[in-house]
């Protein structure tokens, strides 16, 4: 598979047949240059369907014509930011045609939430894992609130990183200290995620949204012309490695699908059947 296989509007549609869930921007700080992307589908942790992937795609649009924008913050709704992919969605698309258009959609929508010329700020808060981990390294920076649970868990799917995520978290941890996290699988608490490098700070779960627009203050001060050309340059001076990408969503659709992952999706399944019943 490649990119001339890759059609963007019948991925689309073919994403807006799973529902559930939303993701929408929140512009009740526009007037400080800051808006907020609120992931929306609570009764599943925040997991992402086919529909929310559209959706963040959507916001993406809207922030990049926001000339005055100086920051984005993504965060949950509920009680945590994202527990991953949506495992109905998984169960539906695990072959490896269906794994490479949703990994292509995925690396595509995250690169430019990277690339906008705005700061960017993930609240990791509650159980942050699997796809949500990916989603917060595409963020210039990453809060976490005492109760994070952040773990990089593809591994016990039988899988590997899908949206980009492996690439950006060698980029910015070193290939050493990502390596330990996929092989691992460990996942981290607040205090391990400021120590690995991967947060700033640890902020409160209750208050979690006003404890960071008061940590971005500092770093909205200037002009927001000011704020996006040095983000400018950052995105130029770090780019993407787009080989690195490409070959990340190449192995993607080779795992997905595959026995052990269908084994390991049943078994996920079945755990989570048995504790709602508990």
């Amino acid at each position: 598979m490649n990119d001339s296989n890759f059609d963007s509007q019948k991925v689309k549609n073919h994403l807006l047949g799973f529902p559930g869930g939303e993701i929408t921007i929140d512009w009740n700080y526009a007037n400080e240059g800051i808006a907020i992307i609120w992931l929306n589908h609570v009764e599943k942790r925040n997991s992402i369907t086919g529909k929310m992937m559209v959706d963040l795609s959507n916001c993406i649009d809207k922030l990049e014509t926001w000339t005055e924008g100086k920051a984005v913050i993504i965060c949950g709704k509920g009680v945590n930011f994202c527990s991953g992919g949506d495992l109905d969605f998984v169960k539906e698309n695990a072959n490896p045609t269906k794994a490479f258009n949703m990994s292509s959609w995925m690396i595509s929508t995250l690169s430019r939430l990277g690339d906008l010329e705005m700061v960017t700020v993930c609240v990791a808060h509650g159980p942050t894992l699997g796809g949500g981990a990916e989603i917060s390294t595409f963020c210039d920076y990453m809060l976490v609130t005492e109760n994070v649970k952040f773990g990089f868990i593809q591994g016990c799917l039988n899988i590997i990183t899908a949206w980009g995520g492996g690439t950006r978290l060698i980029q910015k941890l070193g290939e050493r200290r990502a390596l330990t996290l996929f092989l691992t699988s460990k996942i981290l608490s607040a205090e391990e995620c400021v120590s690995f490098g991967l947060a700033e700070k640890v902020i409160s779960a209750q208050n979690f949204l006003e404890d960071a627009l008061d940590w971005l203050k500092e770093y909205v001060k200037h002009n927001h012309q000011v704020i996006r050309s040095f983000k400018s340059l950052v995105n130029t001076s770090r780019g993407l490695d787009h080989e690195t990408l490409k070959r990340e969503r190449q192995l993607t659709s080779e795992l997905w699908g595959a026995t052990g992952h269908i084994a390991k999706i049943n078994e996920f399944s079945r755990n989570k059947k048995s504790n709602s019943s508990k």
